[in-house]
């Protein structure tokens, strides 16, 4: 457990698992925001009130014997950093699942607001998804290595037969379009999802799940544009007439002359 502000990381050997630390670790955590809040309410920095409030949370479970102070850069299975003055935690995890006789291992990132209580969960790997939960969701008796395991399970499941659209029975899947977009401030994941069959295209931001709203019709525009001009590259290099460098040229080309029409 790393802390921000806090000079060392917390191990423990034992209750490392989210089935076990998660609820009890937000629900410590939620105290030392309120608590670093106040203080900068008061007039402290808040570089100063996020390192009162860490030395707070970082005692409050050393408290436990099955903790203990520790040195950065060590490989561990169950990862977590929280921000306090940002209110936020992010952590890393292996989750393992068993559906129809099938096992799978996931490596997970979750991140969130503490004081709101949603998280954003995302598989690493192969087949990425995005999907959330929340506070009142990890209560429930192993969360973790049963529900949300089972639900990245079924996800990658999911994404398979996306990427296999001959499958019988599939249903079609609305387009989609994931990207990073930086702003002054960050760098934020975003993924466009088109609504329906209607020529609407929503953003969603990828780590929160949070619903930006709808893209403009100009830009809807440029991304059809896009679209249509990738469409064209995949098709001309599965036909063997575009590949290796001379594929990019050929969708700057195309892009450009979609760009004057």
């Amino acid at each position: 457990m790393e802390i921000a502000g806090f000079p060392q990381v917390l191990h423990t050997r034992n209750y490392g698992h989210p089935d076990v630390l998660f609820v009890p670790l937000i629900q410590e955590a939620r105290a030392a925001v309120s608590f670093c809040e106040r203080l900068i309410a008061d007039g402290e920095t808040q570089e100063e009130a996020a390192s009162m409030s860490g030395i707070q949370l970082a005692t409050s479970f050393l408290k436990n014997p099955s903790f203990s102070l520790s040195a950065r850069g060590m490989q561990e299975e169950h990862y977590y950093f929280l921000d306090l003055a940002s209110g936020t935690i992010r952590m890393k995890s292996r989750l393992y699942a068993e559906v129809s006789r099938r096992t799978s291992m996931f490596k997970v990132e979750i991140v969130g607001r503490i004081p709101e209580g949603i998280y954003a969960v995302r598989t690493i790997g192969e087949s990425p998804a995005t999907f959330q939960f929340d506070h009142e969701s990890a209560q429930h008796p192993l969360f973790f290595s049963t529900i949300l395991a089972e639900e990245c399970l079924h996800l990658k499941v999911q994404h398979e037969r996306f990427l296999r659209p001959d499958m019988p029975g599939r249903k079609p899947e609305p387009p989609e379009v994931c990207l990073t977009v930086e702003t002054s401030s960050r760098k934020v994941p975003v993924i466009l999802r088109k609504k329906g069959e209607r020529e609407e295209w929503e953003l969603f931001d990828a780590e929160l799940g949070a619903r930006f709203g709808v893209l403009p019709a100009e830009a809807t525009d440029h991304l059809q544009h896009l679209l249509e001009s990738l469409s064209e590259m995949l098709e001309a290099v599965a036909g063997g007439k575009h590949s290796g460098p001379a594929a990019s040229d050929y969708l700057a080309t195309a892009v450009k002359d979609r760009a004057k029409s």
